[in-house]
């Protein structure tokens, strides 16, 4: 793996935690609609002619729901495999640039003045850590 796949590899965890936080935004703003939905669909004589429209609505959000709680547990999992690669690292400047960097998310002069060290020694350490990463063979994908 290159340099720059094992930087992108290690923002999987900023991507993951970002893509965390939509995804529970939109869950909360479906179980939202679905009280709405549910209040007006509520199955009372005269609520319209179609009498299956509100267990296709639960059934569709049900759905959802699952497909968006999946997606939620796959982010999860990203951050923890990158969590465990950045532990793994002995050496202890180097795990603590990578901790900083790609699971704090913190700049190149935030990591120099919090570790004490001049900003060069910071990218040389970056450097040489993402380079000595052995980082996991990627998943095949599952065939729907």
């Amino acid at each position: 793996m290159t340099y720059k796949e094992k930087i992108a590899w290690l923002g999987q965890y900023r991507a993951s935690v970002n893509r965390e936080r939509l995804l529970e935004s939109e869950l909360e703003m479906m179980r939202s609609a679905a009280e709405r939905v549910t209040a007006c669909l509520d199955g009372m004589p005269g609520a319209g002619p179609d009498a299956d429209r509100l267990p296709r609505a639960v059934e569709r959000i049900d759905e959802t729901t699952k497909k968006l709680q999946q997606e939620i547990e796959d982010c999860v999992e990203h951050r923890f495999e990158v969590m465990r690669v950045v532990a793994g690292v002995a050496a202890p400047d180097v795990q603590e640039v990578l901790r900083r960097r790609y699971i704090l998310g913190q700049s190149y002069p935030e990591i120099a003045d919090a570790m004490g060290v001049v900003l060069r020694r910071v990218y040389q350490i970056h450097r040489a850590g993402v380079l000595a990463l052995e980082l996991p063979e990627p998943k095949e994908e599952k065939a729907s």
